[in-house]
């Protein structure tokens, strides 16, 4: 500590506070002459392989970390680490070994894809699939997993689909636990694909079986990270139907597991869902209701393009309430929070509502030309808390 306060008082490092805590960083100037020397020195490898060993068993999430406000904590964590684990992620796929990589990114996809990091995984995709063929069945079929996952969450989701197919006679090869799990959560991933192709039939015979293997796993034997997983296969599983009543249903069991997971992603899939299912019943409050729920949990993670999806929806159904104005208020902030940031993962697991030009202009006419400028325009500047704060008032 003395060594570090001489620094600070020398200005070579600066001390910063990142989410409450103290930080500290090198003037960039400092920082790559040190890297020259580290070169230099022969302990550039050595250097990397600890830094990367430190921020994978950073991420590595705690029981405490997987549920409710514990996973919040984990994902400001990560994100003040981003740049680190970046870089950690980086290096593992560059330099190996590959598994470390791809247990890097098991552990830790849900800050990828609820912090709207997705994109910068996609690379690695690739890298996943042609580094894990000398791998054993099982870590092969991870890779490939991960690997689906990735392009999925970043909006390539046929290539995606390509992959978890692949990845399917592998996990029928290994008869543990994890990896009938495993196979039963690709299952659930393809009918979810499946059912936004409105491919109703794959989607039921995917999800069927996907059904089937889970009951061959006892969740009230799994612990930790695998009882996580198991709840939130369940909760996929269950959330996927195009029979209105039969799909509230299943919805409904959907979100009480994915409730008792207390995890963001299956709440957030299910809450959706089941805000559709309401909305085709003609129960537009009981949909502005778990949408509003949704919406409130989507910025509390930080998720801002599931917040906007979950605007898009409340946009549809402001419509339908003969509320004109406040649909083209939600809409234009919907698609502005998604040209800036992306397509987010959500889509590819949740239908959209229509949300192109067409239904833009269906609106035009009931409130006249200046009253829709001027409800767009504050749609489109409005930034992503404003709204949700707009969207979250009751009409």
């Amino acid at each position: 500590m003395d060594t570090l306060g001489s620094l600070v008082d020398s200005s070579l490092v600066r001390p910063q506070t990142r989410y409450g805590e103290p930080w500290f960083a090198l003037l960039e100037t400092i920082r790559e002459y040190a890297l020259d020397r580290l070169r230099e020195g022969g302990e550039w490898t050595e250097a990397h392989d600890r830094h990367a060993a430190y921020f994978l068993a950073l991420a590595e999430p705690a029981a405490a970390d997987l549920a409710g406000p514990g996973q919040l904590a984990w994902l400001d964590r990560l994100e003040a680490e981003h740049d680190n684990l970046r870089a950690a992620m980086s290096w593992l796929v560059d330099h190996g070994p590959l598994e470390q990589a791809v247990h890097l990114s098991q552990v830790a996809w849900r800050f990828w894809w609820l912090r709207g990091h997705a994109a910068e995984l996609a690379r690695l995709g690739d890298d996943f699939v042609a580094g894990s063929e000398d791998l054993p069945s099982f870590q092969h079929a991870v890779a490939l997993t991960r690997a689906g996952f990735i392009l999925i969450g970043n909006g390539d989701p046929a290539r995606g689909q390509q992959l978890l197919e692949q990845t399917l006679p592998l996990y029928r090869q290994v008869s543990e636990k994890l990896g009938v799990l495993m196979n039963a959560t690709v299952l659930a991933t393809l009918g979810h694909l499946a059912a936004t192709r409105r491919d109703y039939a794959d989607a039921g015979k995917l999800l069927d079986h996907g059904r089937t293997l889970l009951a061959e796993v006892r969740g009230d034997d799994l612990a930790g990270y695998d009882r996580l997983q198991y709840l939130l296969t369940a909760a996929l599983l269950y959330n996927c139907q195009h029979d209105h009543d039969g799909a509230a249903q299943l919805f409904t069991n959907g979100l009480a597991v994915a409730r008792r997971a207390q995890d963001w992603s299956p709440l957030l899939v299910s809450l959706y869902d089941l805000a559709l299912a309401r909305q085709a019943q003609g129960d537009l409050a009981g949909a502005a209701e778990h949408l509003q729920e949704g919406l409130a949990l989507a910025a509390q993670a930080g998720d801002e393009t599931s917040a906007a999806y979950y605007l898009e929806v409340l946009a549809a159904v402001a419509a339908q309430q003969d509320n004109p104005r406040r649909a083209v208020r939600l809409f234009a902030a919907a698609r502005s929070i998604l040209d800036a940031r992306g397509s987010g993962w959500l889509h590819a697991f949740v239908p959209r509502v229509p949300h192109d030009d067409a239904a833009l202009a269906a609106l035009r006419s009931p409130i006249g030309d200046a009253a829709f400028d001027q409800a767009q325009a504050w749609g489109r500047s409005a930034g992503s808390k404003p709204a949700v704060e707009y969207a979250l008032q009751k009409p």
